[in-house]
Formats: structure tokens, C-alpha cells, sequence
């Protein structure tokens, strides 16, 4: 296979190839598919295996593998040789399965601190490790010091991104409709990451001096019954002393209103 592109000098992750072939073998796949269910015509051929070899410079970069396709006459080009098989749904579902991510863990490119560096949190996605839930996973289990000797980050390191990243976060707060909530009462909803530690019962939550009720919790809400005066402020979910996340929010024009009072009644 001969590589073209617009700038001879231009590179590309060898990923991105890899995708860029598969994508047409999948317009292909969907044609032939759609010849057999919507024309009724019988399928006269089927692609198991295909084998390219690809002629190309490779650059290393920033922990990435970068090819440029090579020209015709350039004896200096590696070979690569590339064998796409087919693969069939059992075999696909059974091992994205382990891939699977819950869309609301956090990457471990939300760490942007000075506990791991970009090449760190790639070593780290190098092993699976693609999300703080599952580095924390993993600390519940012991195996900081199994993903130190893996991928050769100080141990003091991880320990330093866990504690960062176990710490409570808030992301929004959000008033609650008494219709949702399923009483006559006006609450509001605290979203975030860690805001209930493990082992430990209810965090403290403060308006400026003032605590605020906690009706429910756990490690990504919180249910609050706020007192008229606390809809508006800044508010900090604490598990312990040092241990805390705030954030200033205003909700004032959902805060309940006071009773009017019946006619004839004196103050």
C-alpha cells in the first residue's frame, strides 16, 4: 500500500490510521449489509482478512508513535505489516465489557495538578487506568504500589494525586421542586465527586457560619433542607478538619417565600 498525502513532511498517530482504515472497512461492512436486507440480494462475497503493508517513517513523540508515509524511491522507510481479521459480536462485547467506563467518573486527565504530569497520567492509561474512580479502586485494594512498579511512578506520587483526587469536589447546586422531592418542603441539590467519604456517616456541610441539614446523601449528591435565609452564599462540604471543597452560589429567587398573613392578624 502506498501512502498519499497533501504535505510529504506531515506525520499522523499510527491510531489515527488504524481508525481511518477501519472506518471504510465499516462502510463497506454497512453496504454489503444493506444489500442483503434492503434489496434482497444474495451476498456473493465476505471479507475475512486483510493484509497491508505500509511503507513509512516512524517518529516517536511525546510517548506516541507518529508515521509519515515514505515516497516511492526512499530506501530508509520501516515496513509495517498489518493484519485486519474478522471478529465477531460475542467477541466484541465480551471485551468491551472491561472497557466499559461510567460516564460520570472522572478521566485522569481532570488530575491537572502538580501530582501527575500529562506523560504520568499516560502511563497510567498505558494499564487501563483511564478514570480517578478506578486508580481509587485500586488503592482500596492495595495495588498502588503493583501500578508504581508498572509503570515506574514514585509511589509518593500516586498517593499524592489519590489524596487529591478522594478530596470532596462541587460541581453545581441546584434547587429542588417539592413535587420531586415528594413533600410540601423546598430542598436543594448539591452535585459533585466525594462529597460522602467512605466508612463515614453524613459530611458537614456549612453556609458561612451556619450548618445546613443534610437530609441524603452519598459520593455524588447531596440532599439539603436549607433555612430561608440560605439560598444564596458560599457553601463547604467538609469530611474533617482540612478536608473540605466550597462553592459560592445564589438560589435567592427560589428560596421560599414567607406565609402572607390571614386578614384581621396583628404582628
Amino acid at each position: 500500500m502506498r501512502g498519499h498525502v497533501s504535505d510529504q513532511n506531515a506525520t499522523l498517530p499510527l491510531e489515527h490510521f488504524i481508525q481511518a482504515v477501519q472506518s471504510q472497512l465499516d462502510k463497506a461492512q454497512a453496504a454489503m449489509a444493506m444489500k442483503a436486507r434492503n434489496l434482497n440480494l444474495p451476498l456473493t462475497f465476505a471479507i475475512k482478512d486483510i493484509t497491508l503493508d505500509l511503507r513509512a517513517h516512524v517518529e516517536f513523540a511525546r510517548n506516541e508513535i507518529r508515521i509519515r508515509p515514505a515516497g516511492a524511491a526512499d530506501p530508509q522507510a520501516s515496513m509495517f505489516h498489518l493484519v485486519f481479521t474478522a471478529i465477531t459480536r460475542p467477541m466484541i462485547e465480551e471485551n468491551a465489557t472491561s472497557l466499559a467506563d461510567n460516564p460520570e467518573d472522572r478521566q485522569i486527565d481532570d488530575l491537572k495538578d502538580d501530582s501527575l504530569t500529562e506523560e504520568n497520567r499516560r502511563q497510567l492509561e498505558w494499564i487501563g487506568v483511564r478514570t480517578v474512580d478506578k486508580l481509587q479502586e485500586m488503592d482500596s485494594k492495595g495495588g498502588v504500589g503493583a501500578i508504581g512498579r508498572v509503570t515506574g511512578l514514585p509511589v509518593d506520587r500516586l498517593r499524592q494525586a489519590l489524596a487529591r483526587a478522594s478530596a470532596p469536589a462541587i460541581e453545581h447546586v441546584t434547587p429542588v421542586a417539592p413535587e420531586q422531592a415528594g413533600d410540601s418542603h423546598q430542598f436543594m441539590r448539591v452535585r459533585g465527586h466525594n462529597l460522602l467519604a467512605a466508612g463515614q456517616g453524613a459530611p458537614t456541610v456549612m453556609l458561612g457560619n451556619r450548618p445546613v441539614a443534610v437530609i441524603k446523601a452519598t459520593a455524588r449528591e447531596l440532599l439539603l433542607a436549607p433555612q430561608a435565609h440560605q439560598w444564596a452564599g458560599e457553601l463547604s462540604v467538609s469530611h474533617g478538619p482540612g478536608v473540605a471543597a466550597s462553592l459560592a452560589f445564589d438560589l435567592s429567587p427560589f428560596a421560599p417565600q414567607p406565609a402572607p398573613q390571614e386578614a384581621g392578624s396583628t404582628v
